[in-house]
């Protein structure tokens, strides 16, 4: 006979809920080439993510960004502007706090500064941040669930493991509603 797998960490079967914060902000930027080649530049792109996980304090890995290309252009020495979205995520309230004094506190000559520091030495990108909207807090409750059988049998370890119907796409559908939230709240 073949042993039962061993259940999992909520071995009940109940859903376990976790609060994770959200910290969702905006930076406006004007570069020396085109807004659709910024957006499009992969060294920009993580040393923005790089400098706002530093600013944070905050693994890189906790900071997504999203640039948008477009955007008023309020100087004539740069010559485009672009919009990134950033959104930084942490487990606890004091940390999404700490997380907004931490940003609040960086004035927009430090973080350019910190974004050039991030990119690669042989880079021509002139990089100017010409707005920095307030960073707000959204909290998500993410539900994890696990299902435990009852009887053992052939293929039991690999269906515990896979017969949830709560897919991944289902956990992200969270993270893009904060998204939409923060946008429509700073729109």
């Amino acid at each position: 006979s073949t042993p039962a797998p061993t259940p999992g960490p909520n071995s009940t079967g109940e859903p376990s809920a976790e609060e994770q914060y959200l910290i969702s902000g905006t930076l406006t930027m004007e570069v020396n080439t085109s807004a659709e080649e910024a957006c499009k530049d992969a060294d920009l792109e993580q040393a923005v993510l790089s400098a706002k996980a530093k600013v944070a304090n905050v693994s890189e890995s906790a900071v997504t960004v999203q640039c948008i290309a477009g955007g008023d252009s309020s100087s004539r020495r740069l010559a485009e502007s672009i919009r990134w979205n950033y959104q930084i995520t942490v487990s606890s309230e004091d940390q999404a706090s700490d997380v907004v004094v931490l940003i609040a506190a960086k004035n927009q000559t430090v973080l350019a500064e910190e974004i050039t520091g991030f990119l690669p030495a042989n880079s021509q990108l002139l990089v100017m941040v010409t707005e920095m909207t307030t960073a707000t807090v959204t909290v998500v409750t993410v539900t994890t669930t696990t299902t435990r059988h009852e009887h053992g049998g052939p293929g039991d370890d690999e269906d515990f493991l896979d017969d949830s119907h709560a897919h991944t796409p289902a956990a992200l559908g969270a993270v893009a509603m904060a998204m939409i939230t923060a946008t429509l709240t700073l729109s």
